[in-house]
C-alpha cells in the first residue's frame, strides 16, 4: 500500500456543524396574559430571529419573565427544572425543547448560568451522588432592562393613585374629622376679657393642677 493510498484510508474528522439557523421572516406570537416589557422583546426578538427553535425559546423566556422579573425577585438565581416543565400548560414543550430553549437562551445572553465551585457540583443522596441544580440568572443587559420597565410601572402607578386622589395643600394640613368633632364637643363660656374653655363639671375640694387652680381663683373673683 503506498504512502497516498494508506493516507487516504484514515478518517478525518469533520469540524462541528453550527446549530442549524432559520432565514424566514419571524415575530413571535402574543400568547397569555403575560407579555415582555418592550424592551426586552425587541431585543430577544431580534436575538433570536435565526433559531430554528426561536419558537420554544421564546415561549420559554416569557414563562421566567412572569415569575422571576419582579422587583423582589429580580435580584434572585432561579432553577430551571426541565423535567418538571416539560408539558406544562403555560409552556407545552417536550423535555428535550426545553433543554434546547435554555441552550438558545444561554447563547443569546438572555440567561446567565452560575455554575458551582469546585468540590460542591454533586451532592450525595440515597441514590448515590447527583449533579447540583445548575442556577440561572438575566444576562445583564436584560436584567437592566426588567429593571427599567418595573421602575417605570411603580411611577405609573404612583401618578394613577395620585391622580385618583389628589391631595391639595390645603388639605394636606386641614386637621381630621376626629379632631374637628373634639373641637365641637368642647363648649365655650363668654367671659369679661376673653373667653374660657368650659372644662366642665369639676368635684368641689382642692385643684388637681396648677391651671386649675388658676381658673378656679379667676371664677372667684368674677363672681362665678
Amino acid at each position: 500500500m503506498t504512502t497516498h493510498a494508506y493516507a487516504s484510508a484514515i478518517p478525518v474528522a469533520r469540524p462541528l456543524s453550527p446549530p442549524r439557523r432559520s432565514r424566514t421572516p419571524w415575530a413571535p406570537a402574543a400568547e397569555g396574559p403575560y407579555k415582555l416589557p418592550r424592551g426586552v422583546e425587541e431585543r430577544l426578538t431580534a436575538a433570536l430571529a435565526g433559531f430554528r427553535n426561536r419558537d420554544a425559546a421564546f415561549r420559554l423566556a416569557v414563562f421566567l419573565g412572569r415569575y422571576w422579573s419582579t422587583p423582589l425577585r429580580l435580584v434572585d438565581a432561579f432553577m430551571i427544572d426541565r423535567r418538571a416543565l416539560a408539558g406544562h400548560a403555560s409552556l407545552g414543550l417536550s423535555e428535550a425543547r426545553v433543554r434546547g430553549a435554555i441552550a438558545t437562551l444561554e447563547e443569546v445572553a438572555f440567561l446567565d448560568r452560575e455554575e458551582p465551585l469546585a468540590g460542591k457540583r454533586y451532592r450525595r443522596t440515597d441514590e448515590g451522588l447527583h449533579r447540583r441544580p445548575i442556577p440561572f440568572r438575566f444576562g445583564s443587559e436584560y436584567g437592566a432592562a426588567f429593571a427599567k420597565a418595573n421602575g417605570r410601572a411603580l411611577e405609573a402607578r404612583s401618578g394613577h393613585l395620585a391622580s385618583r386622589w389628589p391631595l391639595s395643600p390645603a388639605a394636606a394640613i386641614r386637621p381630621s374629622a376626629a379632631v374637628l368633632s373634639e373641637k365641637i364637643k368642647v363648649a365655650q363660656i363668654q367671659i369679661p376679657g376673653g373667653s374660657l374653655l368650659d372644662m366642665g363639671d369639676q368635684p368641689r375640694g382642692e385643684p388637681e393642677s396648677a391651671l386649675e387652680a388658676a381658673l378656679a381663683r379667676l371664677k372667684a373673683g368674677l363672681g362665678l
